[in-house]
């Protein structure tokens, strides 16, 4: 069986759970989790379900999110409708479904970037690359500082790394780079141009081009230095030095400002370490 592709179930908590009560949170997921008892069958192997199972499995979720209307598992429920629908090969159902999601989530970003994630996925499962990169492309364009936003553009780059196809791989993450270069401009002073930047460097490491990933680390460095603690991205600069540059004297440069910089970090331990590692070769 194919790869099914989930949602981030974060969002839809943060989105719909604010203000819940505890004791009827509770509630609801014990409720649900005797629903996913029974629609597991499905999913461990849908091709020895009935249509009738997946007509009463769709029907339990609905009434369901029907009942919960502003919970995450109510939400949950309603793209467990979908990848039932998907995991059963009926992909025309599945995206009519997620389409009538689309009308009904239309004022939340982050939800219209899940089932458009989806929306792709259902294409990608049934092997229609084109139509599901043309999902992929419209979050980029319309929903690009979302959780999924951020992450697609590495997805697309690692799909065609798991097809094997290396040129199409290193095209997406070049492209991946000027996208996230473009969110950083925009949004410098914000935590999502610093996110973006981050994601720079990120993508650098993805092509092994060790420089520009150090390079780009160290320009998120100097512009955020002063309003988020660089501590962690200053480990990866000593990695990256040290393990792929060969370049000891760097390596230990940058553990030195770690230490001096952030003498109260969790990582204080760990560069000392490091160091030690360093003066013994």
């Amino acid at each position: 069986m194919k790869k099914i592709f989930c949602f981030s179930v974060i969002i839809c908590a943060l989105i719909f759970l604010a203000g819940c009560n505890p004791n009827d949170q509770y509630a609801i997921e014990k409720e649900y989790w005797w629903l996913q008892r029974q629609i597991s069958r499905i999913f461990k192997n849908p091709n020895a379900s009935p249509p009738s199972e997946l007509e009463r499995a769709v029907d339990k979720l609905q009434k369901f999110s029907d009942k919960h209307p502003k919970t995450g598992l109510g939400v949950e429920s309603e793209f467990n409708i979908a990848r039932l629908y998907i995991v059963k090969q009926e992909y025309e159902k599945a995206r009519t479904y997620l389409k009538s999601l689309m009308d009904k989530y239309k004022e939340s970003k982050a939800m219209l970037s899940e089932l458009l994630f989806m929306l792709g996925n259902s294409y990608e499962i049934e092997d229609k690359w084109s139509q599901a990169l043309e999902q992929y492309k419209q979050i980029l364009r319309e929903y690009p500082l979302t959780l999924r936003g951020f992450n697609v553009p590495i997805y697309i780059a690692q799909h065609y790394k798991a097809k094997y196809q290396p040129d199409k791989m290193v095209a997406a993450y070049q492209e991946a780079i000027g996208h996230y270069r473009k969110l950083a401009a925009e949004n410098a002073e914000s935590p999502l141009g610093f996110k973006a930047k981050a994601l720079v460097a990120q993508t650098y490491i993805f092509l092994s081009d060790w420089q520009n990933a150090v390079t780009a680390l160290q320009e998120t460095i100097e512009k955020y230095k002063d309003k988020i603690s660089m501590d962690g991205l200053m480990m990866d600069m000593a990695l990256i030095y040290h393990r792929e540059l060969k370049d000891k004297v760097k390596a230990r440069e940058t553990l030195e400002k770690l230490l001096a910089e952030y003498p109260d970090s969790q990582l204080v331990k760990t560069a000392t370490a490091f160091l030690k590692e360093l003066d013994k070769k």
